[in-house]
């Protein structure tokens, strides 16, 4: 449930990008890192509903690089990725619509780490 929410605030963020924030020129590879970060909470989605062993993994790949690609792209504003907030001044739905997902991510990361956690502990030795 929490994949479906954030891949739901996902596309909040890349509807805020088209309609909320000024016009600007984007890197063409922060698109990129956009396509893939809905791509592999897709697949993320789709191993949890399947279930299995690999559900928990490929859960805990997609809430780090999740966090990892809002952070690198939108934060820091350096190399061929930025897009930082802070240079154009984001208000507080941009930002809202930044933070949320972020912290899904980290709540997605931790429930498959719990998960992982769970199946270790119960594997036999």
């Amino acid at each position: 449930m929490a994949e479906l929410l954030l891949l739901a605030l996902l596309g909040a963020h890349t509807v805020d990008h088209a309609v909320n924030q000024p016009a600007r020129v984007l890197p063409s590879s922060a698109g990129l890192v956009g396509i893939a970060g809905f791509v592999i909470v897709a697949i993320a989605i789709a191993f949890a509903l399947r279930g299995g062993r690999l559900a928990a993994p490929v859960g805990l790949l997609a809430g780090v690089t999740t966090v990892l690609g809002f952070l690198v792209v939108h934060i820091p504003g350096v190399g061929p990725l930025a897009d930082p907030y802070f240079d154009f001044d984001a208000n507080a739905a941009s930002w809202l619509l930044l933070v949320l997902p972020i912290a899904l991510a980290v709540l997605v990361a931790a429930i498959a780490a719990a998960e992982l956690r769970d199946t270790r502990q119960r594997a036999p030795a």
